[in-house]
Order: C-alpha cells, then structure tokens, then sequence
C-alpha cells in the first residue's frame, strides 16, 4: 500500500535559467574548440578549458535528466550527478525547503541528516513542484503519521546544522576572494607578456589561486566560528 509515502520528483518542466546558461555556453566553447582543432590546433590552455566545459555540460545534461528523488517508506533516495545515496528515515532529521539568494530555482528542498549534514533534493523545488515547502511539510507530516520518523529538534544536531552553515559560508567568501586573486594574476600576467617580461603563466592563473584558496578558507572559517562564539548566550 502506498499511503502517499511513494513519491518520485524529476525534471518534468522547464530548467534553470543558470543550467541553460552554463549548457549553451559549453556547447559554444566545444564547437568553437572543436572548429580550432580541425584547422590550426589547440593549446594546452585550449584543451584545458575544453576538458573543463565539457565536464560543465556534462553535469548539466546528468542534472537536468538524470538525477532525482524517490521516497518510499524505506528511505529517501537522491540520485545526483555522479552518486546516489539512500538515507533511511531514522537517520533523516528533517526537510526544509530553503530560499537560495543566488541561485536558481530559488526555493529548494534539503535534506538534514543526523550529522546535521545537508543534501539537496533533487527537483523538490519551485520549478518542478508547485509548493515546495507545502510539499516537504505534507512528505514529513506523512512520514511521522505512518511511524516512520519523528522530527523532534535536538540541540546537538542544531549546532551541527549551523556549524555547517558557517563553513558553507566560509568556503563560498573564499572561492569570491580567490576570483579576485585570479583577476589580478590574469591582469599582471597580461602586463609581463606586455612588457616581454618572462611569464609563468601556469604558475599565476593556477598555482597562486590554488594556493590562497584554503588560506582565505581557514582563515574565514576561523573568523566566522569567532563571531559566532562572541554572539552565544554564553559568551561572557
């Protein structure tokens, strides 16, 4: 009996306005490098840049038609990209839909595991389903009435939930500085092919982005568990 656990969310309408972006952009740049291989050839820059549009299209295409979610009363089970994983329902601590500021669609599904660790829900969102949140809290309320959950709130997880949050927050302020460090290195390497200065263009558009990546991210990272530490209640 179904009991109105079974439930499969997949592409059915539309897509992103930032995965149709990324798709049309890396099946530009593949054309584009392929038409310069067949008459003058590729640099190894090129074919890096090649490599790495065609993993981008590749996740895109996986993401719009391959991934989804199923829940049944064993479990929920995300099937992304590249991996599926299945969590039973005793190990599921909640699922909330969450406004994503900068991204498309806006409001999203996540599930939140024992370990306060987060998935997102494949297509559980605004574009695919009309009330993402009334349909996370009608799959949880659904879940506790057949006995297959309960959701109550455990400080433990909660500090784990918002730790994690702070790393997300870490890591996104880094890769936004390690732009601008690339901005920068493309600027200056620009100046020294400019000035015929010897370049090292390998060493400043990927070596030195590389290695402020996890500088900047421990260093937010300890920033952000500081501020957080003065504004508990138990800060003295």
């Amino acid at each position: 009996m179904n009991d109105g656990i079974e439930r499969e969310y997949r592409r059915h309408r539309g897509v992103p306005a930032a995965s149709a972006t990324l798709g049309a952009v890396a099946i530009f740049v593949v054309v584009t490098a392929l038409n310069s291989l067949s008459s003058t050839g590729l640099t190894d820059w090129q074919v890096l840049i090649l490599v790495l549009w065609l993993f981008i299209g590749a996740r895109v295409v996986l993401e719009q038609w391959w991934a989804r979610t199923f829940v049944t009363a064993d479990g929920v089970t995300v099937r992304g990209p590249l991996r599926t994983r299945t969590w039973a329902w005793a190990d599921v601590y909640g699922i909330w839909v969450e406004e994503v500021r900068r991204g498309s669609p806006r409001w999203q599904a996540y599930l939140y595991g024992g370990d306060g660790r987060r998935v997102r829900l494949h297509h559980l969102d605004e574009l695919q389903v009309d009330a993402p949140a009334d349909e996370a809290a009608d799959l949880c309320a659904t879940a506790v009435r057949l006995g297959l959950a309960s959701f109550g709130t455990r400080p433990e997880v909660e500090e784990r939930i918002l730790r994690a949050a702070r790393r997300r927050t870490a890591w996104q302020r880094a890769l936004l500085a390690d732009l601008v460090v690339v901005v920068a290195m493309f600027v200056l390497d620009g100046w020294m092919i400019f000035t015929d200065r010897p370049t090292h263009s390998y060493l400043l558009l990927l070596g030195v982005p590389l290695l402020c990546l996890p500088v900047f991210f421990l260093f937010l990272d300890r920033l952000g568990e500081t501020f957080a530490a003065r504004r508990s209640p138990d800060h003295a």
